[in-house]
């Protein structure tokens, strides 16, 4: 008789979408391609969504092996399942892997209800340890796992895999149960196409995972885009960390787009492209862009400080191939965003604000993406050796995981621990970067402010550093303006994080029902309470010395040209081409304004509601400046002087 096999692979659903189960299900098709586990074992279910325990519970019988991939947002949850199975089914066998299992045994220790852990790359190890629990191996042999033995725990060392032809658990039927039982979901789904890194980041989990880089094979790789097209898989990632490293990438993007053409799924392609971008790189945007499926090209820093990189093993690319390739994207039309992390030893407040400084004057005015740095247990940054040296504290905190829906009161709670002092950086630095963060994101990539900045910076009266601390200052000593109100409450849930009572984000009935990231939310109150915003945000940008008939045009043109939920008819009137000037900025290109009067008519499609604003807007159009009209109005410029 086959022993029962349950898989745990658990997230949370985002609305209508979830993702599909992959590790899982890769780890199962490599498992279960040996005979002998095939023979003796029955993959009964793979669990993907979290819910109830005892309604999950209910579905398990006679479980021989419970097997759980770990990570930052089903831990806790993972745990409180194997201890339950284990207290209802002694003889389960209960395995925990993923990269939420900490180097060393001491899981074991803290949690005598699992029996194994494995470390590292799981196809091999997890096959092997099947394998030993029907007498054809020792488990005690094998690399990577961690057991108990009569002689305390066992942890051996990892093995370094050059392994890449695994059987797809798409093409061999691991997804179909999910997707036949969940007809109206809207499945992610990811891919491999490669696996490694060459890079060793200290903050990252992959830094510690000594293996080859390996191509998966392109035939695989192709069944399975057609396969998930032909079941319209709503969205696909790659898994790859560098995704664009190799020539045959772009291939594999034709065969993307080629899929969507033909079954008009995936809707988009999102994935972590190569650390020092290529043309590669760029002629994949390139294509994704022209097939509506680009979700932002990343032109990664992580920090503009020689001693942070120093400090966390990374180069980045010259500031010289930087702008050039800021320049390449913008004539393209191509939207980028560039990621920074706060937090990372070596780290200061003013080297942040310098940085970002320097990031706006290159060109980045679509996305820089702030990141607190999260600390890992499977980093460098997780080694004990590291946390001393560096002065390494972090502040855990419930999961941190931006769009969520607000929490189920009886759901088990996950954690996070954010880095929130280290030897360069105290707690205070720590607040000041966060709320320096989210007025940059809300005010210039949300376009709030961006087009007095973008003026002001151009016009040599005031660097982007000088305008964005000065609007920090002046939100933080006027708590009774509309911006003020909104700082004032995220510099008190900064605090609560510090003190381990709160979370990174919030949330807002107004908005609907999901986690905010503070840059989002604070631009979704100023838009909620725009003439008031506007009205109050006067008395700081009248400072700054504008010619008075100059500053009038150019108030009425940054206010007009922010989108809002029930616009239908947009009406722009100046005295000045504000429109070619700023397109011609944003472009990276020199541009001298022009009194030349402008007067532009367009229609919009107004939102059902803030819920739905805030969704397409704030959230899914983040990454690609979607919350103003400059665009809009560049093309009714131009279609007008065609006309003329």
């Amino acid at each position: 008789m086959k022993k029962n096999l349950y898989f745990f692979q658990v997230n949370y659903s985002y609305g209508k979408s979830a993702h599909l189960p992959y590790t899982a299900g890769h780890i199962s098709a490599y498992a279960f391609a040996d005979k002998d586990v095939a023979e003796n074992y029955r993959l009964e279910n793979i669990f993907f969504l979290r819910e109830p325990i005892d309604s999950l519970l209910d579905k398990i019988e006679n479980p021989s092996v419970a097997a759980f991939s770990t990570y930052i947002w089903n831990c806790n949850f993972n745990k409180e399942v194997a201890r339950r199975i284990k207290e209802k089914y002694p003889e389960c066998v209960v395995i925990f892997g993923g990269h939420h299992v900490a180097p060393g045994g001491d899981m074991l220790n803290d949690c005598p209800y699992i029996d194994y852990l494995l470390h590292g790359e799981g196809e091999i190890i997890f096959r092997r340890l099947l394998r030993s629990l029907i007498g054809l191996e020792k488990a005690e042999e094998i690399p990577g796992i961690s057991l108990r033995t009569a002689d305390g725990i066992l942890t051996n060392p990892q093995m370094i895999s050059d392994e890449c032809d695994f059987p797809s658990p798409y093409l061999n039927g691991y997804f179909d149960k999910i997707l036949a039982e969940n007809p109206d979901t809207d499945f992610m789904a990811l891919i491999e196409t490669s696996r490694g890194c060459p890079n060793s980041c200290a903050y990252c989990d992959w830094s510690n995972m000594k293996s080859k880089i390996r191509k998966f094979p392109i035939e695989r790789i192709y069944g399975e885009i057609e396969w998930l097209s032909e079941r319209h898989v709503y969205g696909l990632g790659s898994a790859d960390s560098n995704f664009g490293m190799f020539k045959r990438d772009e291939e594999i993007t034709d065969k993307i787009v080629e899929a969507k053409k033909k079954h008009g799924y995936p809707v988009g392609f999102q994935t972590s492209y190569a650390k020092n971008s290529t043309r590669t790189v760029f002629n994949i945007g390139l294509k994704l862009e022209k097939a509506r499926m680009n979700k932002g090209i990343t032109l990664s820093f992580q920090s503009m400080s020689r001693e942070t990189l120093k400090n966390i093993g990374r180069e980045n690319i010259s500031i010289e191939y930087y702008s050039e390739l800021m320049d390449l994207y913008n004539k393209a039309g191509i939207a980028t965003y560039t990621e920074l992390i706060m937090g990372l030893p070596g780290e200061t407040y003013e080297s942040l604000v310098d940085g970002v400084d320097e990031l706006l004057r290159l060109g980045q005015h679509n996305s820089i993406y702030f990141h607190n740095c999260e600390w890992l247990p499977c980093s460098i940054m997780g080694q004990k050796n590291y946390i001393e040296k560096y002065k390494i504290k972090a502040s855990h905190i419930p999961l941190h995981q931006p769009h969520r829906e607000t929490e189920d009161a009886n759901d088990i709670p996950e954690e996070s621990s954010i880095v929130t002092s280290t030897y360069s950086m105290d707690e205070n630095d720590w607040k000041k970067m966060n709320l320096f963060s989210a007025a940059v994101h809300s005010c210039h990539h949300m376009g709030l402010l961006q087009f007095f900045a973008l003026y002001l910076y151009n016009e040599g009266l005031c660097s982007y550093k000088e305008f964005y601390s000065s609007l920090l200052d002046f939100a933080l000593s006027h708590p009774d303006t509309v911006i003020g109100a909104v700082f004032k409450k995220i510099g008190q849930k900064l605090d609560m994080v510090l003190s381990e009572t709160g979370t990174l984000c919030c949330t807002d009935e107004r908005f609907g029902t999901v986690q905010w990231p503070f840059e989002e939310y604070a631009y979704l109150c100023m838009v909620y309470d725009y003439e008031k915003f506007y009205s109050e945000i006067d008395e700081f940008l009248s400072g700054f010395g504008i010619e008075n008939e100059t500053y009038i045009q150019l108030f009425g043109f940054q206010k007009a040209i922010i989108k809002k939920p029930f616009d239908e008819t947009i009406h722009i009137e100046a005295s000045c081409d504000f429109v070619d000037y700023f397109m011609k900025l944003l472009d990276g290109k020199k541009a001298e304004l022009k009194k030349e009067s402008i007067c532009l008519d367009f229609e919009t499609k107004p939102f059902d509601s803030w819920h739905m604003f805030a969704r397409i807007v704030a959230w899914y159009g983040r990454k690609d400046s979607f919350s103003t009209y400059i665009k809009q109005a560049h093309l009714k410029r131009s279609n007008s002087e065609n006309v003329k």
